[in-house]
């Protein structure tokens, strides 16, 4: 397989420009559903995956309308 260095980018940078983190950018390409592969232990994304990437709105942990904490009796 012949790859074009010009088309590919770092998970870390791929994850700066989709605005999440690159654990979870690396993730998802070791996983296969994003474009990527990895030389070296080095793990490179598709540039126009990473720029095309958008983030689904409701995605991550809701938030608590009340403090986590102890119960009063």
């Amino acid at each position: 397989m012949k790859i074009d260095p010009s088309q590919y980018i770092t998970c870390g940078h791929a994850a700066d420009i989709a605005c999440v983190s690159r654990f979870w950018m690396r993730q998802q390409v070791q996983a296969g559903k994003l474009p990527g592969v990895c030389i070296d232990g080095i793990w490179f994304v598709l540039r126009t995956a990473a720029e095309g990437f958008e983030r689904h709105p409701t995605a991550g942990r809701p938030r608590v309308s009340k403090p986590a904490g102890r119960k009063k009796p």
